[in-house]
């Protein structure tokens, strides 16, 4: 009673202390995932402040053209491929981050450029005169852009700074307080993870027996499932000496359509001496013939005919069963009908019914 206890109070602590584990590594990176959102939030409220500063810097002069716009003011902040600044004027790009991209990117509109699901809601977001700002991805680079709409002359204007995300997130002050909480949640987790493998450990070795006996019948179930596909029904008849009654036919149809037994030909005889046809249908036919007893339709006119004995040859075509049939017709022995059926024929047990009833 005391190991019963034992084994059930160590399952219990390493179950606990795994579930436990788990739970402060999700409250971990969640609690990583929230810092930098804020940080990038204050970040990103400090650029749109920058990005008013060159607004207003732009209506200091009211005979400004484009070309005096980008050389004057643009021109001279700094850009790199970290950071950098956009200008469109309605739809045309007039500046990317510097001649070089200028160049690159002529003839762009600003849809173009920021394709992306997150630029294009980034451009319906701004606003006329009133810095907004969002995360985007341009080229699969994460960026935080902030981005004005402003009326100067008779044109409108889009005005974007843009900032990777990585910039400000790989501040060295954010970086060592970030790399703090990992450190933390990380030594914590593995504690968990250890007493759990520790306790895991001493009940695994008396279960070991359980899993390998396990293994071992799940093998054998597996050899015996194969051995029924193959055998079919072998295992529970003997093809070759047993006449079936027609109440099994059906489910014996069941198990060929649904083994996928192609082609399968069915023949039909009358005889007027069940057991002289069996005993001669033993020697002239093997086991992957299946004989069956039907119930006589009383539509025969020869007083000889005593009932129907309906074949089903497995893996046989049309000619080669009307071949192996060709020993059994004799004088007491009447051929009705020999078919052949394949699953382009439709469903078998409306294919058989079919064949019955053509030979009522």
């Amino acid at each position: 009673m005391k190991s019963l206890l034992k084994k059930h109070y160590f399952g219990t602590v390493a179950t606990i202390a795994t579930i436990l584990g788990i739970f402060l590594l999700v409250l971990g990176l969640l609690f990583v995932h929230q810092f930098e959102n804020g940080i990038i939030e204050v970040c990103a409220d400090q650029q749109d402040a920058y990005v008013q500063l060159v607004l207003e810097q732009i209506y200091i002069k009211d005979n400004r053209d484009d070309a005096s716009i980008i050389e004057e003011i643009l021109g001279t902040l700094d850009a790199s491929t970290n950071k950098y600044w956009t200008f469109s004027k309605n739809e045309a790009m007039l500046f990317v981050k510097d001649v070089t991209e200028t160049n690159k990117y002529k003839g762009f509109t600003t849809r173009t450029y920021y394709m992306s699901e997150t630029g294009q809601k980034f451009l319906d977001e701004l606003m006329l005169n009133h810095v907004t700002h969002r995360q985007i991805s341009i080229e699969e680079k994460n960026y935080v852009a902030s981005g004005v709409i402003f009326e100067y002359g008779d044109s409108t204007y889009r005005l974007c700074l843009l900032t990777n995300k990585d910039v400000f997130l790989d501040n060295n002050a954010f970086l060592g307080s970030e790399i703090n909480l990992v450190i933390c949640y990380a030594l914590s987790v593995l504690i968990m993870v250890v007493e759990a493998m520790i306790f895991a450990h001493r009940i695994g070795k008396e279960k070991q027996e359980n899993v390998e006996r396990e293994k071992v019948i799940t093998g054998l179930n597996a050899s015996i499932n194969k051995l029924n596909d193959k055998l079919l029904v072998k295992n529970t008849y003997d093809m070759q000496r047993t006449l079936f009654q027609e109440s099994i036919l059906d489910d014996f149809l069941d198990r060929i359509q649904n083994k996928g037994i192609t082609p399968v030909s069915f023949a039909l005889f009358n005889c007027a001496n069940e057991e002289e046809f069996l005993a001669k249908a033993q020697l002239m036919l093997d086991r992957s013939v299946i004989r069956f007893r039907l119930s006589g339709d009383g539509a025969y006119e020869d007083a000889r005919v005593a009932g129907q004995i309906f074949l089903v040859f497995l893996r046989s075509d049309r000619q080669q069963t009307y071949e192996r049939l060709r020993p059994l017709i004799g004088i007491n022995v009447t051929l009705r009908s020999v078919e052949m059926w394949t699953p382009e024929y439709g469903d078998i047990h409306e294919y058989v019914r079919a064949l019955r009833e053509r030979n009522v």
